[in-house]
């Protein structure tokens, strides 16, 4: 699967956000996809620490990811949903958690 998305109406961030979440081809930057898995492990120690580690403020310090790691925090907010929404939207891409694909046996059957 390849993924084309209008790249000018994005940051680089929700680029490779967008990236990230679809899943990562072989010619992906490696370094990328470690990046938003520590991103991604470093919410989940915060929240499974009930706030005495900051990792995220860590890897969003300055010199750091800060776009990528705001990105995340509003991903993950109350908001993430309607954030989703508008980048797919500027993205040009189909929302893939409302596409109802029946399974192959389903398909075959109904031939």
């Amino acid at each position: 699967m390849s993924i084309h998305f209008r790249i000018d109406q994005l940051s680089p961030a929700e680029a490779s956000f967008l990236r990230w979440q679809y899943g990562f081809e072989d010619a992906d930057d490696a370094y990328a996809r470690v990046l938003w898995q520590a991103i991604g492990r470093a919410w989940e120690a915060d929240e499974a620490s009930g706030g005495r580690t900051n990792h995220l403020a860590r890897l969003g310090s300055r010199g750091a990811y800060p776009d990528e790691v705001a990105l995340y925090l509003k991903f993950r907010s109350d908001e993430g949903d309607a954030l989703w929404q508008d980048l797919i939207r500027r993205a040009g891409l189909s929302d893939r958690r409302k596409d109802k694909v029946a399974p192959n046996v389903e398909r075959r059957r109904r031939a």
